[in-house]
């Protein structure tokens, strides 16, 4: 399936894609559930979240301070 996805701030890219959850997503993207938080239409979802077909994901880099 295709989906959009982005770290934000950055380009959006468009990607063929074999996972089926959130979890799975990251992995392939190489991008660590420590340092981001995927949203979709502004609204962070979970590692088990069902990827849809059309699905534009947003990272958003964890912060973080003493």
């Amino acid at each position: 399936m295709k989906i959009r996805w982005r770290i934000l701030g950055g380009e959006w890219k468009e990607v063929e894609t074999g996972a089926k959850t959130m979890k799975e997503l990251m992995v392939e993207l190489s991008l660590s559930p420590e340092e981001y938080l995927p949203s979709i239409g502004g609204k962070l979802v979970t590692e088990d979240y069902e990827i849809r077909e059309g699905d534009e994901i947003q990272f958003v880099p964890v912060v973080s301070g003493g």
